[in-house]
């Protein structure tokens, strides 16, 4: 009798722990159940955020219905940031309808003057710009609104004009022909091997006969700065004053430089011009500045350059006219008030004002008090994204 009633005894503890465990494991099945659903209907949320361009920041194309729940999705985004990649609007501002540095230089040379930067102080200007979160863009790429800078950085645009020694000069060393460690090119490509996010593109704008001064070099030059991403633009072709020039040698000295240019790197494009003098006439003979043809050779000028002392403003704000762009001089004589140290102040002191890129180039992101400026028309394919600052 004892044996028996031990193992009914045995039985039912069995028993008791058999239930318990099951009670257990459903307990359980119902909490990651419960989990599964709050996550589906976070990922849920997110992707319908999206789409509709509520992920802590607005879309264009925003109905009323889709903005009133902004809210719930800038929660959403803050606690799934990390790991979706999001931008940190916060932190990083960007601001794709801000001003864009167009940096004018001449002369590379021993003596500082009001047209000459020396090498020292050359080096002092790359320098700083990468401290202070510029990197380098393309003319090109400007006008053709591709601007591709990492997230929180600025796009500076470097242009040099005619074509002198100093911007690219070839020297001979011990029976060898070497670049002059103290030329622009030769200094541009140091910094980007120690600064490789920095990037080296450059337009030099040149005129003729003898670009860079070095007559039998002139297309060893050429394709050296092309392999290297840099751009030749038109500067005339003997530094003409356009202003004092009629229809016909307007466009005999511009189509000149295209076809010179042309005879040393055969189906170039030479797409830009920066005004000699910063001189164009104000009547009907101004269209033949941005295009024109003489003696068979067509040209046609996608931007114009200014001599002027301004920041030029984003390929997507409605003051951008590519015939008139302002450039600053990147000098420090004769240039108060106006020259790259001063606007760099100036942008220190307003960062708002600035171009800040959101490392997307998908899309054009702006705070919302700068949607009133945007062109609709300039964004082509891509999506423009507002928030709140």
């Amino acid at each position: 009798m004892l044996k028996r009633a031990s193992l009914k005894m045995g039985l039912s503890i069995i028993v008791v722990i058999v239930l318990v465990l099951s009670l257990i494991s459903c307990s359980q099945n119902v909490q990651v159940s419960k989990e599964n659903e709050i996550i589906d209907e976070h990922v849920s949320n997110g992707i319908n955020g999206e789409n509709d361009g509520n992920d802590g920041h607005m879309s264009s194309n925003n109905d009323e219905s889709s903005s009133s729940n902004g809210e719930d999705n800038r929660a959403m985004e803050e606690n799934f940031q990390e790991d979706e990649g999001m931008l940190d609007y916060d932190l990083i501002k960007p601001n794709e309808a801000g001003q864009i540095m167009i940096l004018m230089y001449h002369d590379i040379g021993d003596i500082e003057g009001e047209w000459v930067r020396t090498p020292e102080n050359f080096r002092k200007d790359l320098e700083t710009l990468y401290n202070k979160g510029y990197r380098l863009i393309s003319m090109k790429d400007y006008l053709n609104n591709n601007i591709n800078v990492e997230a929180g950085y600025t796009p500076v645009i470097l242009t040099f004009d005619d074509g002198t020694r100093g911007q690219f000069n070839v020297i001979e060393e011990k029976g060898e022909l070497k670049l002059d460690p103290d030329c622009a090119v030769a200094i541009l490509e140091e910094f980007n091997r120690q600064h490789p996010d920095f990037g080296m593109a450059s337009t030099f704008y040149v005129y003729y006969p003898v670009p860079f001064r070095q007559e039998n070099l002139i297309q060893f030059k050429f394709e050296y700065l092309i392999q290297r991403g840099m751009d030749i633009g038109n500067h005339g072709y003997n530094h003409e004053n356009l202003s004092s020039l009629d229809a016909k040698e307007i466009q005999r000295a511009l189509a000149l430089n295209v076809k010179s240019t042309q005879q040393y790197l055969p189906g170039y494009g030479v797409d830009s011009l920066a005004l000699p003098y910063g001189a164009q006439p104000k009547d009907e003979r101004a269209a033949y500045i941005e295009k024109g043809e003489y003696d068979g050779t067509v040209y046609h000028n996608k931007g114009v350059l200014l001599v002027g002392s301004n920041p030029a403003p984003s390929p997507v704000h409605e003051k951008f006219n590519p015939n008139r762009l302002p450039r600053i001089r990147a000098s420090q004589m004769n240039t108060e008030g106006v020259d790259m140290y001063d606007w760099l102040e100036y942008f220190d002191n307003n960062p708002d004002k600035r171009y800040i890129s959101d490392g997307n180039s998908n899309t054009v992101t702006i705070p919302e008090d700068m949607e009133e400026y945007v062109k609709k028309e300039a964004l082509d394919h891509r999506q423009l994204v507002i928030y709140k600052r």
